[in-house]
């Protein structure tokens, strides 16, 4: 059987996913058109509350969001409340989503991501500030896409951290 040293755990690698995630919403993408980035920050969160329904939860996900309406200068408290959800459900479901095979929980990433965008183009109609494009919709389903690319990056990084899931 092989020893972890507890000395090599690396329990700060979910947030420095988090602030890489972050630093890729805010990095201009001028050959890309908008509609094919992903929101990254999701996918980190959704993998991180799948891996540790317990640890990475609603808190994290609302302080994340909050940081994200800041950054976008948004609705405030929109993407806290999309993300908190997100990251609810996930964190609910995370042992029935664990069994799926990888290609299956791209199907329940883009049913998150879903719920996510159009909780916030009903937040954005309920305010005044419509949120419109079909370009948002294609980075749902870029989202989906990536799903396999995220999870397996993320995966790997929870490993050679020897962080354990719950």
């Amino acid at each position: 059987m092989i020893q972890v040293d507890s000395a090599s755990r690396r329990p700060w690698i979910p947030f420095l996913t988090l602030l890489a995630a972050l630093i890729l919403l805010v990095l201009p993408m001028q050959e890309l058109p908008g509609g094919f980035v992903p929101d990254w920050v999701s996918l980190v969160l959704i993998y991180w509350a799948l891996a540790f329904p317990v640890r990475m939860g609603v808190p994290i996900a609302w302080v994340t969001g909050l940081i994200v309406d800041i950054i976008t200068l948004g609705i405030p408290g929109a993407h806290a409340f999309t993300k908190s959800v997100i990251v609810y459900i996930t964190g609910s479901l995370a042992l029935r989503i664990r069994a799926f095979p990888v290609w299956q929980q791209s199907v329940v990433v883009f049913l998150l991501l879903t719920l996510e965008l159009a909780s916030l183009v009903i937040i954005g109609g309920l305010t005044g500030e419509a949120i419109t494009g079909m370009h948002r919709w294609t980075a749902v389903v870029v989202g989906a896409l990536v799903w396999p690319l995220v999870y397996h990056v993320l995966r790997r990084s929870r490993h050679s951290s020897n962080l354990r899931g719950s």
